[in-house]
């Protein structure tokens, strides 16, 4: 079995209908596509309102 190939795309203060994939108004063609081909959490939810914690938890699995 081969291992899969795994890209975490994180951004900072983006609004989760500012992605084509979200918002008809918007295009972002690489992103939707990226979206329809690969796995796309709706309903997602942070462990701290500040992102430099949030993304540390995301890292390395251990609250902040």
């Amino acid at each position: 079995m081969t291992r899969p190939n795994i890209l975490l795309i994180t951004s900072d203060q983006q609004h989760w209908d500012t992605l084509g994939v979200s918002n008809p108004r918007i295009q972002t063609p690489a992103l939707d596509r990226l979206c329809r081909e690969g796995t796309r959490f709706t309903r997602a939810y942070c462990n701290n309102p500040v992102c430099s914690p949030s993304r540390s938890t995301i890292i390395t699995g251990l609250y902040p």
